[in-house]
């Protein structure tokens, strides 16, 4: 079975025998499709990326492991690659920003209708990723904190559904808000630290963003 990463062995361990059929988009070399395929046999699996080079590094990744039959590999961006037959109940993004994901998601709303679960890794503006994916009809069933090379990264789970969540919870994570855990408490110590240096030396002109900044400041430090 394939090593992966802490990172995708993270983003891995949310997939179950539930899952019939999945998309890894931005799948770089498909390690975690092809993970994900010997592990559960039932399970279909469409790896998609938009760079031919790395679409054909996956190619003949999956070819070594004889694993043809069980992935298939779309070359194209995010949603698209998708049609109307392939009834995808799953899907993993790991890796993009925040935005790309968000507009990736909205811009093909209609290709979610089977999609009840939705696994994101992304390090970049979470508060704007879950405020916008809870928008669109997915609650957030879970999250985990991995460390990875020295760097802290937040899977997120999506389910379909509706929740209504407040500021702090949208910013800091509901589910790692009842966990609390150690790399938590970690990682939002070095974010309140990283706001502070940023509040000291923004520019008085930026006066709405510099309030946003001192309010996540004030939540920080009541948590941590």
């Amino acid at each position: 079975m394939n090593r992966l990463s802490c990172r995708l062995a993270a983003v891995a361990s949310f997939i179950d025998n539930n899952d019939k059929v999945m998309i890894d988009i931005g799948c770089d070399h498909a390690l975690l499709s092809i993970f994900l395929a010997k592990r559960y046999p039932n399970l279909k699996v469409i790896a998609s990326d938009i760079n031919k080079n790395a679409l054909q590094g996956a190619i003949n990744n999956i070819k070594k492991n004889n694993l043809e039959v069980r992935i298939e590999t779309r070359l194209g961006k995010g949603l698209d690659v998708l049609k109307e037959e392939d009834k995808i109940d799953t899907i993993i993004i790991s890796g993009m920003g925040a935005n790309t994901i968000v507009g990736m998601l909205k811009y093909s709303r209609n290709k979610l209708i089977n999609v009840n679960k939705i696994i994101v890794q992304s390090n970049t503006d979470l508060y704007f990723l879950r405020k916008n994916i809870t928008s669109i009809n997915y609650y957030i069933a879970d999250e985990l904190l991995v460390k990875d090379n020295g760097i802290i990264y937040t899977v997120i789970v999506f389910k379909k559904g509706k929740k209504r969540y407040a500021y702090k919870q949208l910013y800091l994570g509901p589910i790692l808000l009842e966990k609390k855990d150690t790399l938590f408490k970690e990682k939002y110590r070095k974010d309140l630290n990283t706001l502070k240096m940023i509040v000291k030396n923004i520019d008085e002109g930026h006066y709405w963003y510099k309030l946003k900044l001192k309010k996540n400041i004030r939540i920080l430090k009541k948590i941590i």
